[in-house]
């Protein structure tokens, strides 16, 4: 096993490192993936100059002619970071360098604020096993379908409509009706303001669409409740039909298993199953309010420091 010094993050210097391995690496990021690309630098580059933060922490390590690059994205206030990709391939050096960036951005993430550390990775390989190791927990599996560029008809009845700030209640109370208890612990209804859709059924919110474009592909993060499935071929249908790039580019369709129940459809309305993953979880703070600290305090098993103190530490959840 070889040995690595710490890991820091990124400097102007290391540009041309980070662009020479990037190329080798390993996604964890579906949705910046396929649509940006498997190892896109944008947030590196700016990441690298001084007093800059795009929310997209960069980390490097070498030893010799032998270094690593690490990413996560986190946006200021969220609570939930996801590892972008990590380079070059694990199968090339080894394990140690991959455990101690996979710790380096677990600190860096509970630093910034966010409780956990995801990723999705598929299951049969040596990264899913190296994640283990390092603590992660499997919290939800899902199966990303894709349609091919083609043709679309437009001759479709359109159930959508955009979503609004008046939603925001109905939608939330969908995606927590929705989504298992264990999830919502390590996940988030994705941003309203990114094209986002809704499937209303008499005054009721039954579904919301959220979709991300990029050079490469199109990428759709649905939350239906099972009261729309017998709609669903007809939001599929209005989709498709508010994306004309579809007729040039892949979209991806990700469907956790929680809501399998749309793999019928979306086969019936021209994707194939494309990919499994896991999505994994690693928790890296609790943040302590100051009520729930004076027991603690008077008995004086921590310093009392400040009125909010956050302890890094490792959660390993049951796998569902």
């Amino acid at each position: 096993m070889r040995s690595f010094p710490e890991a820091r993050f990124i400097l102007p210097h290391d540009l041309p490192l980070v662009r020479r391995l990037a190329s080798q690496g390993v996604s964890f990021d579906s949705a910046t993936s396929l649509t940006r690309g498997p190892h896109t630098l944008e947030g590196a580059l700016w990441n690298a100059l001084p007093l800059t933060d795009l929310g997209m922490p960069t980390f490097v390590m070498r030893n010799g002619d032998n270094a690593y690059v690490a990413q996560f994205r986190h946006k200021s206030g969220e609570q939930h970071a996801h590892i972008t990709f990590i380079a070059p391939d694990v199968n090339l050096y080894g394990e140690s360098a991959w455990l101690a960036l996979l710790d380096a951005m677990t600190m860096a993430a509970g630093r910034r604020g966010a409780f956990t550390l995801n990723a999705e990775v598929a299951e049969t390989g040596v990264p899913f096993v190296i994640l283990r190791e390092a603590g992660f927990a499997v919290y939800a599996r899902q199966e990303i379908w894709k349609r091919e560029p083609r043709l679309i008809s437009t001759d479709v009845t359109d159930v959508l409509r955009p979503a609004t700030a008046q939603d925001s209640w109905a939608i939330s109370s969908l995606y927590s009706s929705v989504v298992p208890r264990l999830v919502l612990q390590a996940d988030a209804l994705p941003e309203y303001g990114h094209g986002g859709l809704v499937y209303e059924e008499n005054g009721q919110i039954l579904g919301y669409l959220s979709i991300q474009e990029g050079k490469y592909g199109l990428y759709v993060q649905s939350l239906l409740h099972p009261d729309a499935y017998h709609q669903s071929r007809m939001i599929i249908a209005a989709l498709l039909a508010r994306l004309p790039r579809v007729e040039r580019l892949p979209l991806y369709w990700p469907v956790r298993r929680y809501q399998e129940w749309l793999n019928g459809p979306l086969n019936d309305m021209g994707f194939d199953a494309w990919s499994s993953q896991a999505v994994m979880v690693k928790h890296t703070v609790y943040r302590l309010e100051q009520p729930a600290l004076k027991m603690v305090y008077a008995k004086g098993m921590i310093p009392a420091r400040t009125p909010v103190i956050d302890y890094i530490h490792n959660v390993n959840m049951p796998t569902p």
